[in-house]
């Protein structure tokens, strides 16, 4: 697909910084991750500025040639306040993604159009720097089109981000306790890995959740819920401190109250932050599974129940196909139902992958059959 409207350089000569030239950044990663839908489903994709005038147009070329007739055009300015509602003038206004059907826009040459839009977000300080929109009959504006757009307009912010425009944050080189990684729980500090016992885990798990400090009493009834005397409590706290003691870079233990005496990442609350920024690939990248599958500690148990439903609900809702069937490789996902039907919706059909996701429907139908 060739980029017929993709303007050169910076459309309003205000040099390599400004906005136009920022999103021009975006467009390879945006065509590589949606050209083959437009092709295959007739769409339109397009890149509009912040003042949600379109800075790059292109897909189905017949498509094109239908949107061109209402305008929908390189240049063209598509605020609400121009062309009344539309996606992506909605999405620059709002800052949130946006389908709108057919009649939903005003004006009535527009009506047999369909479209989704997502802001484009600039991935330090959360400005609005556009939007990314797809047009198109019925298809555009589904459910499934709409999650893809969402993960196309998030892997965007990334490629701003790996561009240099502008850069994030130092990374973080504080310890990190891995819970989701399907392993042992252990730290990690820099490039080193230290295994911890489960209950040494669900003690820094704790207190990384409880930063003010917690007392004896109160982490027995948090971690233990036997009814564990405040000795054997205490005596454990000791000798994860001392544990704390051999790990360069892992914060320390103090008592009265017990608390860290520095940060400590937890890869579980990670995943929940990426998931709450759109970066599914990055969410997966951190969580393979639960360590601590048999715990009792409240906290755990909620930390790694939330985690896990939240990296769900993500996947059937906004997840690209490709991410969605990096999700079914997961252990808990083998017997996921409902997920391994979205990957079947979600697939283009004449995906190679479709085979596998239909065989492995059939061995879960059959188990179910023969457990009935």
């Amino acid at each position: 697909m060739r980029h017929k409207s993709r303007p050169r350089g910076c459309a309003c000569g205000c040099g390599p910084g400004c906005v136009h030239a920022r999103l021009a950044d975006a467009i390879p990663l945006v065509s590589s991750l949606l050209c083959s839908t437009a092709r295959d489903e007739g769409l339109v994709i397009a890149i509009a500025d912040r003042e949600a005038r379109l800075h790059y147009v292109d897909g189905d070329s017949r498509a094109r040639s239908r949107a061109e007739s209402i305008g929908f055009t390189a240049g063209a300015n598509w605020s609400e306040a121009q062309v009344g509602t539309n996606a992506p003038g909605r999405a620059v206004a709002r800052g949130e993604a946006v389908s709108i059907h057919r009649e939903e826009h005003t004006r009535p040459d527009v009506h047999p159009f369909s479209c989704s839009a997502a802001p484009l977000v600039d991935p330090v300080t959360g400005e609005v720097l556009g939007a990314l929109d797809v047009t198109g009959g019925d298809a555009a504006a589904d459910r499934r089109t709409l999650a893809l757009v969402q993960a196309t307009a998030a892997a965007a912010a990334r490629e701003l981000r790996l561009a240099g425009v502008p850069v994030g944050p130092p990374p973080h080189t504080s310890a990190r306790l891995r819970l989701v990684h399907h392993g042992r729980p252990c730290i990690e500090t820099g490039t080193a890995t230290h295994a911890l016992t489960d209950r040494h885990a669900e003690l820094l798990a704790t207190l990384a959740l409880e930063p003010q400090g917690l007392s004896a009493d109160e982490i027995g009834a948090l971690v233990y819920p036997d009814g564990t005397p405040p000795a054997t409590i205490r005596g454990e706290l000791l000798r994860l401190r001392r544990r704390l003691d051999t790990i360069p870079g892992a914060p320390n233990l103090e008592s009265r109250p017990y608390r860290l005496t520095g940060p400590l990442l937890i890869d579980a609350v990670q995943v929940t932050e990426h998931l709450r920024r759109g970066e599914h690939d990055e969410a997966l990248e951190l969580y393979r599974g639960a360590s601590l599958t048999h715990s009792e500690a409240e906290p755990v148990v909620d930390l790694l129940r939330s985690t896990s439903g939240s990296l769900r609900e993500a996947m059937l809702s906004d997840a690209t196909p490709e991410t969605l069937l990096r999700y079914l490789d997961l252990p808990e996902a083998a017997d996921d139902v409902e997920s391994w039907h979205m990957a079947l919706t979600v697939l283009p059909p004449r995906a190679p992958q479709r085979a596998i996701v239909l065989t492995h429907l059939e061995q879960l139908d059959t188990r179910l059959r023969q457990a009935n």
